[in-house]
């Protein structure tokens, strides 16, 4: 904040393949149905997810804070498909 020139910023991060997300059960489905209803088809990576958080950091983004920045492959801009399947 003001007082102590912090900046607060948030990752949002789709779905990926991370050692701590396999204890989810369906992440494969969800990467799967993320992949299949996204803009940019390929699968999130860990180093995408990396290098934002880098950039964040740094003197490149000293003018930004109070921000959310999405690392999902535009899949948070594309509403909810009506044929949604159910995860299990």
């Amino acid at each position: 904040g003001r007082a102590w020139g912090h900046r607060v910023n948030v990752i949002s991060a789709g779905p990926y393949a991370s050692r701590a997300a396999s204890a989810i059960g369906f992440i494969g489905q969800m990467i799967e149905y993320a992949k299949n209803n996204s803009p940019l088809t390929e699968a999130i990576t860990a180093e995408e997810v990396g290098a934002t958080a880098a950039f964040l950091c740094s003197p490149l983004a000293s003018g930004i804070t109070g921000s959310t920045v999405y690392i999902d492959k535009g899949y948070h801009a594309m509403g909810v498909a009506v044929d949604r399947p159910t995860l299990t």
